[in-house]
C-alpha cells in the first residue's frame, strides 16, 4: 500500500504534466495561427458564395466541419466539443442564429483559411494547409446550416 505522501507526490506529479500538456498545446495552436496569418490585402478579396459553383457538396461541408471543426465546436455546433471541455475554454456556439447570421460569407472564410489571429481571435486555426477554396465554401455553408435565420411570422387576415 502507498503511503499518503507518495500519493501526493503522484497527483502533484500529473497534476503539473497535465498542465504543461495544456500549455504546450496552446503554443502549439498559436504559434500556427501567427505563422499561417495573410497578409492585409487578403482580407478584401471577395469570395464567391453562390450556390453550387464551384462547390464540392454539402457532404463534404459536413464531413469537414465533423473532421476539422467538431473537436473544438461540438458535433452538433454548440461549442461544447471536447477540447471545450478538456480547457475549459468557452468556444463560439455555430448554433447561434442572432450572432452567425451577422457573419459575412468572406469573414467566416478568411477566419476558416488563416485562422484567428489573423482577424484578432487568435484562438482558431488556420486551415489553410488542410482544406482548399471550396472546401472552405461549403464548409461556411455547412456552418451556416447550423445556425438557419429565425422564420418571419405568417400575415394573419386580410390587409385592410
Amino acid at each position: 500500500m502507498a503511503s499518503p505522501s507518495g500519493c501526493r507526490w503522484l497527483l502533484a506529479l500529473t497534476a503539473v504534466l497535465a498542465a504543461a500538456l495544456v500549455v504546450v498545446h496552446l503554443v502549439f495552436l498559436t504559434q500556427r495561427a501567427v505563422q499561417s496569418a495573410p497578409a492585409a490585402s487578403t482580407h478584401t478579396a471577395s469570395v464567391a458564395f453562390a450556390a453550387g459553383v464551384g462547390s464540392t457538396g454539402p457532404r463534404t461541408g459536413s464531413s469537414n466541419y465533423q473532421s476539422h471543426c467538431a473537436s473544438c465546436h461540438g458535433t452538433g455546433g454548440k461549442g461544447d466539443g471536447w477540447t471545450a471541455w478538456l480547457y475549459r475554454l468557452k468556444m463560439r456556439d455555430l448554433t447561434d442564429a442572432a450572432y452567425v447570421q451577422t457573419l459575412r460569407d468572406n469573414y467566416m472564410f478568411q477566419i476558416i483559411k488563416h485562422g484567428g489571429a489573423s482577424l484578432g481571435k487568435p484562438g482558431m486555426p488556420s486551415w489553410s494547409q488542410e482544406l482548399d477554396d471550396r472546401e472552405i465554401r461549403d464548409l461556411v455553408v455547412h456552418i451556416r446550416s447550423l445556425a438557419p435565420p429565425p422564420q418571419q411570422p405568417q400575415a394573419t387576415g386580410s390587409p385592410r
